[in-house]
């Protein structure tokens, strides 16, 4: 009996093969319907497109492996946007010291986010919920109080150059990415920081009790969202030609998608960087697939929002039964 049940556990797919499993059938799929999916213009264009989903999707792989959560990401991303073109296009800031305040911008709002949290033991959703109302709040306000419009046009050289051009037909946003990447897979695969965050993740007591200081890697945790959203938000910029009190509205949905496909559990302790990737690839050819065959953009969203609770209710009946086996 013991032999049957090892080879049934051995027979048992792995998220990841699962996930690229996905992908090709996507692929296949959508190339098969519109031969013009996989041509270099529309496979360009689906890279740029996931830079900015991958990136937030990144920044919130180890912070939600260590039962962390954020969700103020979007706004962040559009008050940061708004900082940025006001600074440079309105008060005539040097740009890259412009870039710099947008990004410090970034990791405040996480630091905060991580302090407020870890030590008045709130409920992450509840208080980034708040902190993405605020921040939407006032890049609105920013925007219309200093230039009397919600969107502001950033019209400079090295920020078009770097949204165009390509190294080896790479576009430099997604050579960024692919930077990112490598360092948080290193991170989380390689080092005694990806063990610990597993560790606290699986288990804050134990943690606790081994020494580890939990809330205070948490906040960095949580600050590190920040730096990414900061980075998210210089890229949002360069590419759009413009800083927008609502350039991050619309983020929050494929992003977190993204990241729960992949594998994070919403009780911390499991995800790879990996996983995050294949989903955040997933998200990016459905929107680009349904986007080449012209279906209405409120259809996608209807079906990027049936995904995520199809997503989340598969990965805990999974998770149900291989605890009970």
């Amino acid at each position: 009996m013991q032999d049957i049940n090892t080879k049934k556990k051995g027979l048992r797919l792995s998220d990841t093969i699962i996930l690229l499993i996905i992908l090709g059938v996507l692929v296949a799929f959508f190339t098969l319907i519109n031969s013009d999916f996989i041509a270099y213009n529309n496979i360009s264009t689906m890279l740029k497109n996931m830079v900015l989903t991958g990136i937030l999707a990144l920044g919130l792989t180890p912070l939600m492996i260590a039962r962390g959560l954020d969700i103020s990401f979007g706004s962040s991303i559009s008050l940061i946007s708004v900082v940025i073109a006001l600074l440079y296009t309105v008060g005539g800031v040097n740009l890259w010291l412009a870039l710099i305040i947008g990004v410090l911008v970034g990791v405040f709002v996480g630091f905060i986010n991580g302090l407020l949290i870890e030590s008045f033991d709130l409920i992450p959703i509840i208080l980034t919920l708040g902190m993405m109302a605020i921040l939407q709040a006032l890049a609105l306000v920013l925007a219309n109080t200093f230039s009397n419009t919600y969107s502001i046009l950033v019209m400079t050289d090295p920020l078009y150059y770097f949204a165009t051009r390509t190294f080896f037909k790479i576009p430099y946003p997604v050579l960024v990415l692919i930077v990112l990447v490598i360092v948080y897979w290193f991170i989380l695969a390689k080092t005694k920081v990806g063990r610990t965050i597993y560790l606290i993740g699986a288990n804050p007591t134990v943690a606790k009790l081994s020494g580890i200081k939990v809330k205070k890697i948490k906040i960095l945790l949580y600050t590190f969202m920040g730096l990414v959203t900061g980075i998210g938000g210089i890229i949002i910029v360069a590419v759009s030609g413009v800083g927008m009190s609502y350039h991050g509205k619309n983020l929050a949905l494929p992003t977190l998608s993204a990241v729960l496909l992949g594998g994070i559990s919403l009780m911390g302790g499991s995800g790879t960087v990996a996983g995050t990737m294949l989903g955040v690839l997933i998200v990016t050819v459905i929107f680009n697939g349904l986007s080449v065959l012209n279906v209405p953009s409120y259809y996608i969203q209807l079906f990027q929002g049936l995904a995520l609770i199809i997503i989340v209710a598969a990965y805990e009946i999974r998770n149900n039964r291989a605890a009970m086996n």
